[in-house]
């Protein structure tokens, strides 16, 4: 299925399989060693049921989430009302968000694999859409899994998660030149039922990145294995945080 079905069909258990509560304490102490003095205003793209909206929330920022897929939409406001905290929710891709959004933004920031759910051919656009939503001295953070080890090992299992009652199985299927991602929800207790969804996925790398953003001019580019900034290894990372800088 397409991106946005894939993400609309998962809204419903996605806060069972990434456990919430418990991914927020996390995101809180994480996010906050990567704010700079004066971020008052972030954008989350790829917000999905807004687990990073609501801590960056709670860490004292303003921000603005926006998704492709309005079923991840009504959940992350419905968490945002029960977090007891106010963010504006947008139904967007990253290359579809309004040009009155731009320059609005101190942090962009885009966690949890969403860019490789763009395609190819808006995938410059969607750089390009990121530093147009910053404003001076606005810096920009993504995360995605490390593609080229993925590619050159090619385990196809990336994760099992164990929810109240189902477990979830997240992975891979290589094909000639595609990527595709599936998940696999099965109850605990009896096989029968069980559901898997697919969708394709865009593995891009250390050097997609770096040309996309020279190209869209950004004048400073660092790239890590994990948020706080350790050295990123392709042939041993699990994944690949970018941070670029708007001058």
């Amino acid at each position: 299925m397409d991106n946005k079905d894939f993400y609309n069909n998962l809204a419903a258990s996605y806060d069972e399989m990434i456990p919430f509560n418990a991914a927020l304490e996390r995101k809180r102490k994480s996010l906050k060693g990567i704010l700079k003095s004066g971020m008052k205003t972030t954008a989350d793209l790829g917000c999905g049921t807004g687990v990073d909206s609501i801590a960056l929330s709670q860490l004292g920022l303003e921000v603005t989430g926006f998704d492709l897929s309005a079923e991840m939409l009504k959940k992350a406001e419905a968490n945002s009302v029960r977090s007891a905290v106010k963010i504006s929710f947008h139904n967007k891709s990253v290359d579809k968000i309004p040009s009155s959004f731009h320059g609005k933004f101190d942090l962009v920031l885009s966690l949890g694999n969403t860019f490789a759910n763009i395609p190819k051919h808006v995938f410059d656009k969607s750089i390009e859409k990121c530093f147009n939503l910053l404003g001076k001295n606005g810096m920009l953070v993504i995360q995605i899994l490390n593609y080229e080890k993925i590619l050159k090992m090619k385990n196809r299992i990336l994760n099992i998660n164990e929810g109240d009652d189902e477990f979830y199985v997240r992975f891979f299927d290589f094909e000639e030149n595609r990527l595709f991602f599936n998940i696999l929800a099965f109850n605990k207790y009896h096989t029968e039922g069980n559901i898997t969804i697919t969708t394709e996925l865009f593995p891009y790398n250390k050097n997609d990145f770096e040309q996309s953003l020279s190209k869209a001019g950004f004048s400073k580019k660092e790239f890590s294995s994990i948020l706080a900034g350790d050295k990123f290894d392709p042939d041993v990372s699990r994944d690949l945080f970018v941070k670029a800088f708007k001058r």
